[in-house]
């Protein structure tokens, strides 16, 4: 070739170095003689300093006052240009767009500052030291000082052009290292990056050789070569601090032309132009390089993208968003930036909308990385073939099918022409929003049909509004529990239930594209649950996969809604030689275009379509520098993959020291369960082999052969699927480096398991002496003492969440992987690790890695008997993982530190984590170490599965139902309760009319149907509201929705009603009318062609998206199974040959599992195929009353007449033709009875049931299991001839004492030695709170009544009593001690006619004061004198009552009362109603205050209060008034003086204290537990976390030197232990005016009372000195009721977290963040 001048070659690289646009003034005669033009100054090319623009920040424009200004732009140009040039197409002043443009922009003048700056970036001139560093901190400076940006605090848009981008990322990286700049950091809100060459470029190397040889060096010519250091370390910091910011990337697409056309290339290649960040909006500019920044009309397409993304930023500005972005998704960018108006959910930026719904569908790997992998392997200008075929644009236009499916073989193009389409769909022109999803096998995150689901909601959401608001709405219904595993489940909830419900014409815009399908774990969903089969109107499907007849089935079935397109090699033909020729050319060889046609057309001869084998042959053409050689590499690489892939292991094998990094190496990448980055890759490579990987990201494919490969971030992949397929079967061809499943995932998983027991998870080791406790600090370990180099944490993320997976596919038979999973679970570093996974937000990893070891334990008993120690002790584990994740889900979540102290304690003393963390160290700690939380009263024995009892005092329970977010319990009585499905809390109840027979939810539980005999109502459960009544003709039989708008019932008349709640409108049809003669011959009676006149007594629906169908029990006939809305009869299946009638029935709505369960008179169950009516399978004994069936079609339930309840796995014959019921849980109370009804919750994993007056949840270990077995697959034998075991429930389940249940408030002995305590058959019981054990029952009122409240006057030794019917005993019991309780003597007895609600004894023990509903009533205690008799307003028939004397003066009517002893004088006390207080004497209960008593003025009047009843706690000169939060209103605190109940104070009305904590915490307080020292108020918050919080105005006015509001003893946060960064996630501090409450442990759910109310109290010893507590100063604590005992918890206001409170009565968006408590630190 000829010899190009260096003037010449220069013109090329004009674009990249951004002077280009200067050339056409330059005149060239002669190229050949005349000096290089790159030698020469700025000057001698014509070009001024003025016509490149001024150096430094200089302002364009900046908007005159008073406007407000909201943000600062500021440009910066690249390499060779100017503050002016750059932005300029021509030196026409008209042309410099960012002052001539945008300042006349009505969108941007008035509101917005635009700067430029200018620095010295010549290539010409003479040599330079600057680099981009240099450059970066001047404009950083100017920023600091500029006037203008100084004096306010505007956010800032940095706009960078080429290697200006570059400068734009290392000021944003400087500001965040320099205190002193931390402002000009949190002020930068978006980075815009024209043409910048993030990762180099060729040209600016070859630009950097010229430099040298005429002008000398440039450093920062030299930073933009690629892989140069500096755009390393900017990469590498930039990553770690962009998640804060937007970006916006454009690229060019058009070559820069050179002179003669000599060199046209592409300065900045795509992938170089875009980050591939989450938070990244990338675009492509119709332009070369130099042209991306220069416009030469407002009209021209490019300025328009441009200015129309900037104007994007500026109105997020203007929308005041918050500055960190680090959850936004990777299509927030393009979101319509302007607040929903939601009615019910407070309004939310879309940033933030975007934050929650990310969290809430589990959102958490960006797909950017992987489609801009397949975007850099697309040729420009391939693929437009497909994207131009009438098949495509029909699909696109919506005239054709819905769903166009391309299938093709491996390596044939199919992702890339993916990543292609959409791109095409994203183009503005379309105005189209994509989603779009790449399956890769194995790779946690992309893998599964769930995980595809909630990744395509939420990039529609992250672009569509109407689905934003849609998806918000069911995430503030939902909250944070809900299964995001199951696909079904996901589907039916998201979009069946949500998204789909959209109006048509709303998703008309939106389309789906999917690639890899054949790559999906169960992808045959999609067709065997008919997913796809309820695809809507509008919305429209692409995906690939291979060709497997699987999909052709389904497509098929799908009908005309789909078309298959069939990737043959000619449509490729023409891309893929595209591909060769310009890699070819890129290449330089062969040199001439004749032979490198000829090269090209070889190699399409024999690529025979594959892509991945052209790829790998022009790779060996790099290294191969003759034609010889290129034809060696040419007949070397075998056209077969698998022959190519055995050819390059061979090579890898021929060198040894290769072969032994490359052995785990491939076995890691092979086997990870999700692409391991290369830092993780280098950990585990150097705990497997003990060796360390320098420079890993070259070693890896080197060492490799290239069957591995390192994307743009960072993570090592297999070069194609197809290779990890060869590796795993490589043995068959005789290679040493084959992978084996079974062997290696052995390895991995001990790998994995010794880390995570060595150094990087142990607790740290420095010891924190606090007064002499010596108590450990728990925090992760960074720099241990014992090691004598810092730990490798790189690991520890892919450690934590998946060394399970690697222990499940393991074999069984490995002792040693057995022993290091022993060794995992007896060190302290499993409460690490489950606090570690804590504070990830979601407690699913822990459940999946039980379920995970439960499998590999029952594996494990092939090889070892039951009774082996490692055997037991992971069984242990197995089910205490599952039930601290179930149990403690809350607690943890909110505190993840929580496992090491305070959890533990409160697990049952048979499990594994109790005997191991709390029983195995009782003998090492100091008896009176505060730091040691101690749980006496816990009931003896392991787990209940039990969750929680519901009893209800009158009416029987009679139906359940389980819904999405609630279920509902109905009454005897009609009264029907509903309950919060996550918390498992009461929410409000209804009332039926008349006894409840059915409830049934609709679908997303828009609606509740509750029917009787005779009534049929539909209530809103969100609201309570009932918005249909339908009378009845028949009892109904069976309910259910069709949809939202219609609900269809079945009647004992052979009758089936349909009404549509919109309308209201009725049809009904008699199924006796209809003809059956035409229809098939079944058996008699309906062979002679007429429906059984006798009435049916159990009628079953299963609703399907094809249609509803409907089995009918008979006493003496078969089950008929009818098409309900066809009104066609399915078929009959024969129970009995002499049928006695049916219990119940129960659908399968699992398509897959197509089976009808019928529960028979005589006690079987039988499994019917309900396509076929063939008898599958029978069930002897069962006599199940009750039958449930879970969602995914799994699980049965059986609830049987004695109270037996049975859960079965529906087991499917592999070739499936026939079912079976494979027992795998059984529970039995003998006390029980009929269990009247049983409901799945919909994740499987809950149940309930209803029987006599009580209500239960349960949540079996058994439930939670893997969602679909592999080990056949992958095991073997070894997974068939593992053993089931059927799980029974603990004897600690049984509640010996029946009914029997503490009643009343606690009440604590002076010396706080004793509680006494009321019980549910009329005994008053004294506790001891040393172990919290009952030491005998004081005395009785009698059977058949239930004591509601007890009061102590210790010093007289008298107590105090009243029970449910009225009766007050005033007993004298002498001194309390636990040797002995002596003779008790009754002084009073008396009938109270109502209600009680309070027993008051006054301090000299000589009066009794009862208080009621509607009357007080006062008795001298030892004449039983009535002092004071008040009948208050209650009505009597048609008689008023007498005037209520609390009422004077009282602005209210009936309403709330309430007694207590006056704080200050003990010879008063006080009686409230209303708003009204009044003091009267003890003496002679004269009334002390005027005739209007003291009038209350509180916050919220008594309306706004709801009505409630408060409660009242007495401290020194105060008196706190607590009304707890109901339906209607929240919680309320007051604090009063005692000055405000002076009864003869002159002011009147008397007002609250301003007590601002107060104010701050009332919302969230649920009870009052006591008063402690002079100041500290402990209460129970709503989350059922013990709290305490000092009262300012009263620690101010009687704050000794020290006071007792937390004991001496107690570690504060302050005085411990920096926590190690592995633990600290990003914290919010509280401000100085944040309320610092302190919260210290928790009570457990399952001490509430059935109504939902939970018996508390605070013992508090700081004065006393109790025994109970070891002894002076050794601590307060706080009991609780449980069932028939109480709970002591002592030592446990000793933890304390300070947390700031946060107030929030609506839909918070942080509810969902795992860091959505602000907090000073864990509790320690």
């Amino acid at each position: 070739m000829d010899q190009i001048p260096i003037s010449r070659r220069t013109t090329s690289f004009a674009g990249f170095l951004s002077r280009a646009g200067a050339r056409k003034e330059l005149t060239r005669t002669d190229t050949e003689t005349r000096p290089s033009s790159i030698s020469l100054p700025a000057t001698s090319l014509g070009v001024s300093d003025d016509d490149k623009g001024p150096l430094g920040l200089e302002t364009l424009y900046e908007p005159q006052p008073p406007t407000n200004v909201a943000a600062d732009l500021v440009f910066i140009h690249g390499l060779g240009g100017g503050s002016r040039k750059t932005w300029s197409f021509s030196s026409d002043p008209a042309h410099f767009w960012p002052r001539a443009w945008l300042a006349d922009d009505n969108d941007f003048a008035g509101s917005v500052r635009i700067h430029a700056f200018g620095y010295r970036a010549d290539w010409g001139g003479r040599q330079s030291m600057l680099n981009i560093h240099d450059f970066a901190q001047s404009l950083l400076g100017e920023l600091q000082n500029h006037q203008s940006i100084r004096r306010t605090s505007t956010r800032i848009i940095l706009v960078g052009h080429s290697m200006g981008g570059c400068v734009a990322k290392k000021v944003y990286i400087l500001a965040r290292q320099n205190s002193a700049a931390a402002d000009i950091a949190k002020r930068i809100h978006s980075l815009f990056f024209l043409g910048t060459p993030h990762r180099g470029s060729d040209l600016a190397a070859v630009l950097e050789n010229m430099l040298v040889v005429a002008c000398g060096k440039k450093p920062f010519v030299a930073d933009l070569t690629p892989h140069s250091a500096a755009l390393s370390a900017i990469n590498d910091a930039f990553r770690h601090v962009a998640p804060d910011l937007r970006l916006w990337s454009f690229y060019e697409t058009l070559p820069v032309r050179g002179r003669a056309g000599i060199m046209n290339k592409i300065v900045v290649e795509k992938h170089s132009a875009t980050l591939g960040y989450h938070n990244e909006e990338c675009a492509a500019m119709d332009a070369d390089h130099r042209h991306v920044c220069k416009f030469d009309t407002p009209a021209n397409h490019n300025y328009k993208i441009l200015r129309n993304a900037l104007l994007t930023a500026v109105d997020m500005i203007r929308a005041d968003l918050p500055a960190s972005c680090e959850a936004t998704s990777d299509f927030s960018s393009i979101v319509e930036h302007r607040k929903p108006s939601l009615p019910g959910l407070p309004t939310l930026s879309p940033t933030e909308a975007i934050s929650c719904l990310q969290v809430f569908l589990g959102i958490r790997d960006s797909l950017e990385g992987d489609l801009a992998t397949l975007q850099v392997l697309r040729q420009p200008g391939s693929c437009r073939w497909f994207t131009d075929q009438s098949t495509f644009v029909s699909w696109r236009t919506g005239a054709g099918p819905a769903v166009l499916w391309l299938v093709g073989r491996p390596a044939a193009g199919k992702s890339v022409l993916s990543s292609h389409v959409i791109d095409e769909l994203r183009r503005p022109l379309h105005g189209s929003y994509c989603s779009y999803f790449i399956f890769k096998h194995a790779k946690t995150g992309e893998s599964t049909l769930s995980d595809c689901f909630r990744s395509l909601a939420f990039q529609m959401a992250a672009q569509d509004r109407l689905v934003r608001d849609a998806l918000l709405r069911l995430a503030h219904d939902d909250g944070l529990v809900w299964d995001k595993t199951d696909d079904g489940s996901v589907w039916r909830r998201l979009f069946i239930g949500c998204i789909f419900k959209l109006p048509p014409n709303a998703l008309q815009q939106h389309f789906w594209v999917v690639d890899g399908v054949d790559e999906c774990v169960r992808f045959n969903s999609l067709f065997t649950k008919k997913l796809l089969a309820a695809f809507p109107q509008g919305l429209k499907l692409f995906a690939t996969s291979r060709r497997l007849e699987e999909i052709e089935r389904g497509l098929a079935a799908l009908g005309p809604g789909a078309a298959m397109q069939v990737l043959s090699e000619v449509d490729t033909l023409d891309d893929m030689r595209l591909f060769v020729d310009t890699r070819l050319s890129e290449l330089g060889r062969p040199e001439r275009p004749e032979d490198r046609e000829s090269m090209c057309d070889k190699i399409l001869k024999k690529s025979s379509g594959s892509f991945l084998w052209t790829r790998l042959v022009l790779q060996g053409f790099s290294t191969a520098w003759t034609s010889e050689a290129m034809d060696n590499v040419l007949n070397e690489i075998p056209a077969d993959l698998f022959e190519l892939y055995a050819r390059m292991v061979r090579s890898i094998e021929t060198d040894a020291r290769k072969m032994a990094l490359a052995r785990p190496i491939l076995t890691w990448v092979a086997l990870a369960s999700r692409p391991l980055a290369v830092e993780e890759l280098r950990c585990a490579v150097r705990l497997d082999v003990n060796q360390t990987l320098q420079n890993a990201a070259k070693a890896v494919p080197d060492l490799c052969g290239q069957l591995v490969f390192v994307d743009q971030d960072g993570r090592v992949h297999l070069i194609h699927e197809t290779a990890r397929e060869f590796l795993l079967m490589a043995h068959t061809f005789g290679l040493k480096l084959a992978v084996d499943k079974k062997e290696g995932h052995t390895r991995l998983g001990s790998v994995l398991l010794q880390y995570l027991t060595g150094a990087v998870m142990k607790p740290s080791q420095q010891t924190k002496t606090h007064r002499g406790n010596g108590w450990n600090s728990r925090a992760f370990a960074k720099h241990p003492a014992a090691e004598p180099s810092p730990v490798d944490t790189s690991l520890l993320s892919y450690a934590s969440n998946f060394f399970s997976e690697h222990v499940y596919r393991a074999t069984s038979a490995s002792d040693t992987l057995m022993g290091d999973l022993c060794a995992f679970f007896k060190a302290r570093n499993v409460l690490s690790w489950i606090e570690l996974i804590a504070r990830s937000g979601d407690l699913i990893k822990v459940t999946q890695t039980a379920v995970n070891l439960r499998e590999y334990h029952d594996r494990r008993l092939k090889y070892v008997p039951p009774t082996d120690p490692s055997i037991r002790l992971v069984d242990g584990w197995v089910t205490d993982l599952i039930r601290v994740a179930a149990k403690f889900c809350t607690q943890l979540l909110a505190c993840p530190s929580s496992i090491h102290h305070l959890i533990p304690p409160l697990c049952p003393s048979d499990s594994i984590i109790f005997r191991t963390f709390v029983a195995r160290n009782a003998g090492l700690r100091p008896a009176s170490s505060a730091t040691t939380l101690i749980v006496k009263g816990l009931p003896s024995g392991s787990w209940d599965d039990c969750l929680i009892r519901m009893d209800f005092e009158k009416g029987q329970a009679t139906a359940i139902s389980h819904g999405d977010h609630f279920f509902a319990i109905g009454l005897s009585t009609g009264r029907i309760w509903l309950y919060d499905a996550g918390s498992v809390q009461s929410i409000r109840k209804i009332e039926h009319p008349e006894r409840v027979k059915i409830l049934q939810f609709s679908p997303d539980d828009v609606y509740l149907a509750s029917s009787g005999a005779k009534q049929l109502a539909i209530w809103e459960p969100k609201v309570g509201v009932m918005v249909h009544s339908f009378q009845l003709r028949s009892p109904p039989l069976a309910i259910t929705f069709l949809g939202t708008q219609e609900v269809l019932c079945g009647f004992q008349s052979s009758e089936m009603t349909k009404w549509n709640m919109a309308t209201t409108d009725e049809d009904s049809v008699s199924l006796r009318d209809i003809d059956l003669n035409n229809q098939d011959d079944y058996a008699s009676p309906v062979s002679k062609g007429v429906v059984p006149t006798q009435p049916p007594s159990r009628a079953a629906f299963l609703t399907r998206d094809d249609g509803v169908l409907l089995a009918i029990g008979y006493r003496s006939h078969p089950v008929l199974v009818w098409d309900a809305l066809e009104l066609q009869l399915v078929g009959v299946c024969q129970v009995d040959e002499n049928p006695n009638g049916v219990n119940d029935m129960v659908f399968n709505p699992n398509p897959e599992i197509p089976v009808l369960v019928v529960s028979s008179q005589h006690g079987d169950l039988c499994v019917f195929d309900y396509i076929t009516m063939e008898l599958q399978h029978r069930k002897l004994d069962a006599f199940a009353s009750s039958l449930a069936c879970s969602a995914d079609g799994r699980s049965l339930i059986a609830g049987g007449n004695q109270g037996l309840i049975e859960v079965f796995e529906f087991e499917r014959a592999h070739d499936g033709t026939s079912t079976t019921l494979t027992l795998i849980y059984r529970t039995q109370h003998p006390l029980d009875g009929l269990i009247r009804g049983i409901s799945f919750s919909p994740d499987g994993r809950r149940f309930l049931d209803v029987h006599n007056q009580q209500g239960r949840v349960w949540a079996p270990a058994a439930l939670v299991r893997k969602i679909d077995s592999e080990l056949e697959s992958e095991l073997g034998s070894e997974a068939v001839d593992a053993p089931t075991f059927a799980q029974n429930s603990s004897a600690g389940m049984i509640d010996i004492m029946g009914d029997l249940k503490v009643t009343s408030p606690l009440v604590v002995s002076t010396d706080s030695d004793f509680i006494l305590a009321g019980k549910s058959n009329g005994d008053v019981v004294l506790f001891s709170t040393v172990d919290a054990q009952q030491v005998g029952v004081l005395y009785g009122h009698g059977r058949g009544s239930s004591v509601a409240s007890v009061t102590l006057c210790a010093s007289q030794g008298l107590v105090a009593s009243a029970d449910d019917s009225g009766r007050v005993l005033v007993v004298h019991v002498g001194l309390l001690s636990k040797s002995g309780l002596g003779q008790h003597r009754v002084i009073l007895d008396q009938r109270f006619g109502d209600v009680v609600t309070q027993v008051l004894l006054n301090l000299a023990a000589d009066r009794v004061l009862v208080c009621g509903r509607y009357a007080e009533r006062s008795w001298e205690i030892t004449t039983e004198e009535s002092l004071i008799t008040d009948t208050g307003s209650k009505s009597s028939g048609t008689t008023d009552p007498e005037p209520n004397p609390l009422l004077r003066g009282s602005s209210m009517g009936p309403a709330f009362r309430s007694i207590f002893q006056h704080p200050t004088n003990s010879a008063w006390y006080v009686a409230v109603m209303a708003d009204v207080a009044r003091v009267y004497s003890w003496a002679d209960t004269a009334e002390l205050t005027s005739s209007e008593g003291i009038r209350l003025e509180r916050e919220l009047s008594v309306d706004e209060l709801g009505g409630l009843t408060p409660s009242y706690h007495v401290g020194p000169r105060f008196v706190i008034e607590h009304f707890r939060a109901s339906n209607s209103s929240s919680s309320h605190v007051s604090l009063w003086p005692a000055t405000a109940f002076d009864p003869f104070q002159p002011s009147n009305p008397v007002r609250p204290s301003t007590e601002p904590t107060l104010n701050d915490i009332g919302p969230s307080m649920f009870k009052v537990l006591g008063v402690m020292g002079v100041s500290t108020v402990v209460f129970l918050n709503v989350d059922f976390w013990i709290c305490s919080v000092e009262l300012q105005t009263v620690a101010v006015a009687t704050r000794p030197a020290r006071h007792a509001s937390i004991p001496p003893n107690g570690i504060d946060a302050s005085e411990r232990a920096p926590p190690s960064p592995l633990t600290t996630l990003s914290q919010k501090r509280p401000s100085v005016a944040a309320t610092r409450v302190q919260r210290h442990f928790f009570a457990l759910n399952e001490w509430r009372t059935g109504l939902g109310d939970i018996f508390g109290v605070l013992i508090s010893t700081s004065s006393t000195g109790s025994r109970a507590m070891g002894g002076s100063g050794s601590g307060d604590a706080v009991a609780f009721s449980n069932k028939n005992g109480i709970v002591v918890i002592k030592g446990g206001l000793g933890f304390r977290e300070s947390i700031a409170t946060e107030i929030s009565t609506g839909f918070n968006p942080r509810r969902y963040d795992s860091d959505s408590h602000s907090h000073t630190s864990d509790l320690t």
